[in-house]
């Protein structure tokens, strides 16, 4: 199993004041890496925090459990949508896998 991700690029848009990904900030709370139309441009090599499956067996599995991990980050997601008004279809939806 791995992190249903809508790819809605909210995540990728709101960046300001986390620490691991300030070198990617381009000033007005997106990555400079991030485009409108494609997505991430570095997508193969971007930060590790942003590979949710990969960033939790490097870095978050001795101190949260995968269950307890995607539902925070599907919080976040859906959060983020929603503050920005994204239609329910982007949704992340932990019981079907979307």
């Amino acid at each position: 199993m791995s992190f249903p991700c809508t790819r809605c690029g909210l995540c990728c848009q709101k960046i300001k004041g986390i620490a691991e990904l300030e070198e990617f900030h381009s000033g007005d709370g997106k990555c400079k890496h991030y485009s409108q139309h494609k997505g991430c441009l570095i997508y193969q090599k971007r930060p590790l925090v942003c590979r949710i499956d990969e960033g939790y067996e490097k870095l978050f599995s001795q101190l949260v459990g995968l269950k307890e991990y995607y539902q925070k980050n599907a919080e976040v997601c859906n959060s983020l949508q929603q503050e920005q008004d994204y239609p329910p279809r982007y949704r992340v939806n932990l019981d079907n896998g979307h």
